[in-house]
């Protein structure tokens, strides 16, 4: 079983901005659906407070089920801006192009929410924007993929003033409902099944400028958050954690690659793991442990599938790994979670 998260996964209570007001326009009582998991409307009127990301997740499927409403978090999302990141949302609407603003959001997004990463890549071609999840929550994450999804979406369109083609969106879930909700919301419909939330479009992008932005501005907001506070769990296990995330399907994937993304020796690197009490391979079992637990709820990918994405070197390897995780095979696990 994976190791337990030391520090609480939280996100600023700002992620639920619109909640209130998209429940009521449902002729629903919001009160009652925030109760359920420990919360109330006085705690969303400050969108400053930190609540637990599990406590997020389970409004998303509760509010989902008692409104029949399979992609709420779709809609929840279409109701936030840049205003949902506070201070970092000013920094980044204040960059001088949309390269500038992503690196500062991936660099900060931690302010917001330490329960999930921002990870930029900037191939040949396109960019890629992911949405890793951190936390090793054993529930359905269904909801808050599309949330982030559609607020992700949202942030680009508004970052460029709508001028910004999506190439592609990925999302880890399979789609059991009408994929034509994603186009009416999204404007297109994404990949399902994927290895994480992303967001693909043209390189040419990063060059757009910020409308509006201001340098003078900037320059003070970077100041005032560089003595924020630094709610995330900055330890160099964590950071391993990510790349091994990002790099598990490479074809060179392993302790060398990793090292290299961090700018140091493999032995340099296992060093200062087992200063933090881990190993490299026990962090990338860990990583392969929850993965595999969310591939198999929330996705409808092949068991074979599976195991290809976590880079075993064939299906026996990946069932004899779970059944040490989990106690059961993959199959049997599936099939119990299933509703």
């Amino acid at each position: 079983m994976p190791r337990k998260t030391h520090a609480p996964d939280l996100i600023r209570v700002s992620a639920l901005h619109g909640y209130i007001e998209l429940i009521e326009s449902k002729l629903v009582n919001p009160d009652a659906l925030l109760s359920r998991v420990g919360l109330d409307r006085k705690q969303l009127t400050e969108p400053n407070n930190f609540i637990q990301y599990q406590q997020l997740i389970e409004l998303l499927k509760i509010t989902a089920k008692e409104l029949n409403l399979p992609y709420f978090g779709l809609e929840l999302g279409r109701w936030q801006s840049l205003n949902i990141l506070g201070s970092v949302g000013y920094l980044i609407g204040n960059c001088d192009t949309l390269e500038t603003a992503l690196k500062n959001l991936t660099k900060y997004y931690h302010i917001h929410q330490n329960s999930a990463d921002l990870l930029l890549e900037i191939g040949q071609d396109y960019v890629k924007l992911s949405f890793l999840i951190r936390s090793n929550l054993k529930i359905s994450v269904y909801h808050g993929a599309d949330l982030a999804l559609s607020v992700g979406v949202n942030l680009l369109k508004q970052l460029t003033d709508d001028k910004i083609k999506l190439h592609r969106l990925e999302l880890p879930h399979s789609c059991d409902e009408n994929p034509c909700v994603y186009r009416q919301a999204l404007g297109q419909v994404p990949a399902f099944n994927c290895a994480h939330t992303a967001l693909v479009f043209d390189k040419k992008y990063l060059k757009l400028a910020i409308k509006n932005s201001d340098k003078q501005l900037f320059s003070i907001l970077s100041q005032q958050i560089a003595h924020l506070k630094d709610t995330k769990r900055e330890n160099m296990s964590d950071h391993v954690e990510v790349l091994i995330k990002q790099y598990l399907l490479h074809e060179e994937f392993g302790i060398n690659l990793i090292a290299e993304k961090l700018s140091m020796s493999a032995r340099s690197l296992q060093r200062h793991l087992t200063q933090h009490g881990t190993t490299f391979r026990e962090l990338v079992d860990d990583v392969r442990c929850n993965l595999a637990h969310q591939y198999l709820i929330e996705s409808s990918l092949s068991l074979s599938n599976i195991s290809d994405i976590l880079s075993f070197s064939n299906y026996s390897e990946f069932t004899r790994a779970f059944k040490r995780w989990y106690g059961i095979p993959p199959k049997d696990y599936r099939k119990s979670h299933s509703s």
